[in-house]
């Protein structure tokens, strides 16, 4: 089977598209893709409690979920909320929401979250998904990621999808799910599409998945390394995101991108975020990503394998991401 480019997905908070039909369309079951009908069946179904990272997460395998086996599903999930919990040193939000919609396939497929009437993701699995489907999935991981920050104007999806995209393979590695050298094999693979083309503009309102996706998370690498400059390797982009989610409590309020910006500077005492921001948001940024990925000491052989340097200039901080 091809291996489906992870992050060309549907534009909208957290959706990820992933080929498969769904039993509603096949006239099986109801598709939820109302939110509203989410939320109703989150509420009025008897769900699954996991406890973890000092959040409750409420899963709900929707109208029974039939063919799909609960115990690999139960196990899934509380993975990926341990990767959650070990990046942001806890469950981002006290209480959170998870309807499981099976539908025909071996994989998980696409989801969404929401957070306007309580943070809550709504997610497709095939009833034929084994463990391996479930090891190598990303996309749980990639929906959770986006409940640990506030809400952010349409403009500024960039923010939010080029966060979770950044975050994910990061905390899928620091509970060994993920070995480093994949975390930067995706990352050398995926940035480039991220890159401006000519008559772009900022990314404040961007619409190209690729800008959205990657070039948000060239934003979120380019921080990391700006924090780690400006505080002499003392604190972390994963501390001003830590603190943006003690403050806000994550997706169910709204926020402004200049607010988030100074409570992450505000974290690490610096303007490290507020200034990358504002040039992003502006003017198209155009990174030297071969320059960028050899000061980390990211190297890909003749065989595709990576291969990272350790006398890199940025590689301590490179280590320093994907470590615990």
């Amino acid at each position: 089977m091809a291996r489906f480019d992870r992050r060309a997905v549907i534009l909208g908070l957290g959706a990820a598209a992933v080929a498969g039909a769904s039993l509603a369309d096949a006239g099986a079951a109801p598709a939820y893709d109302d939110p509203d009908a989410m939320y109703a069946a989150l509420r009025g179904k008897r769900g699954h409690q996991l406890k973890i990272g000092g959040g409750t997460i409420n899963l709900v395998f929707a109208d029974g979920a039939p063919g799909l086996a609960r115990g690999p599903v139960l196990s899934w999930v509380r993975t990926a909320a341990m990767a959650l919990t070990a990046y942001f040193g806890r469950f981002p939000v006290a209480d959170y929401g998870l309807l499981v919609i099976a539908e025909p396939g071996d994989r998980v497929g696409h989801a969404t979250t929401f957070g306007y009437a309580g943070s809550a993701t709504r997610i497709h699995v095939g009833v034929e998904a084994g463990q391996e489907a479930f090891d190598r999935d990303w996309v749980l991981v990639h929906e959770m990621v986006h409940t640990a920050l506030p809400d952010l104007p349409r403009r500024a999806l960039w923010l939010q999808e080029g966060n979770a995209t950044y975050v994910e393979p990061i905390a899928r590695a620091l509970i060994g799910q993920l070995l480093p050298a994949e975390v930067w094999r995706e990352t050398v693979q995926g940035m480039p599409k991220g890159s401006p083309h000519a008559g772009d503009e900022g990314m404040d309102g961007t619409h190209a998945w690729g800008r959205l996706y990657w070039g948000g998370a060239l934003f979120w690498l380019l921080a990391e390394i700006g924090i780690d400059r400006d505080t002499r390797g003392t604190l972390s982009l994963r501390d001003a995101l830590r603190r943006i989610n003690q403050l806000s409590g994550g997706n169910t309020v709204t926020w402004s991108p200049e607010r988030l910006m100074a409570a992450g500077d505000e974290a690490t005492g610096t303007t490290s975020l507020t200034a990358l921001y504002e040039r992003f948001a502006a003017t198209p940024v155009e990174a030297d990503l071969p320059q960028l990925f050899q000061e980390l000491g990211i190297a890909t052989s003749p065989d595709g394998q990576v291969v990272l340097d350790d006398r890199a200039p940025l590689a301590k901080l490179r280590e320093r991401i994907t470590s615990r």
